[in-house]
């Protein structure tokens, strides 16, 4: 699925370091491999999409971080490894497009009007989040942010008493929660006039 990271500008220039590093730390391999974070893509074609969509975006101007390839570590299956872009355009594939894959596209932001307008800028509305210490903001977003799901200060899994639901073309209807549940339920509305003295 889309996933992309707006940042204040103001802190790029250290938040974009420590991502990468956290990336460079990323293992992947076969799923019995007990600390691999991630395995291996369902199938070539795919594999081969995501390389593709990378070396677009390259050739657009991305700029690549970390990452950026096909990975050579295993003979088997269909790795890519773990990818940072910056210098990409809010308008490129790799920004509005899914990409399924193991990439995010980083841009950065001057202010909260421009990062909540960069962030609705997309055909896609699952979840999205937002990380701040002010109140306000956190509010403003709550309220703004055109998602199913927006989790403040907090990675993405949602709990089973809320609502899985994506907003756009992200998909109708939801699961989990109160409100999932009526998703399988149909509603039955009555309307009765009786005069009770002609009871029968």
């Amino acid at each position: 699925y889309q996933r992309r990271v707006h940042g204040d500008e103001k802190i790029a220039p250290v938040f974009i370091p420590k991502l990468v590093e956290a990336f460079k730390q990323i293992k992947i391999g076969p799923p019995d491999m007990e600390d691999a974070f991630y395995c291996s893509l369902v199938h070539k074609h795919h594999l081969n999409d995501v390389d593709q969509m990378v070396k677009r975006a390259v050739e657009a101007g991305a700029k690549v971080e970390c990452g950026g390839r096909i990975s050579p570590l295993y003979e088997t299956g269909y790795y890519y490894e773990p990818t940072i872009l910056t210098h990409v355009d809010q308008k490129s594939e790799i920004v509005q497009d899914e990409v399924f894959g193991p990439v995010l596209p980083v841009m950065t932001f001057k202010t909260f009007d421009e990062a909540i307008a960069l962030s609705n800028d997309c055909q896609f509305g699952l979840t999205s989040s937002v990380h701040t210490k002010s109140m306000n903001l956190m509010q403003r977003a709550i309220n703004e942010l055109d998602f199913g799901e927006v989790y403040v200060n907090r990675e993405h899994f949602e709990a089973m008493q809320g609502y899985h639901a994506g907003w756009k073309k992200s998909g109708v209807g939801g699961a989990d929660g109160k409100h999932g549940m009526e998703e399988y339920l149909c509603t039955k509305v009555v309307y009765i006039q009786h005069d009770s003295s002609k009871n029968e």
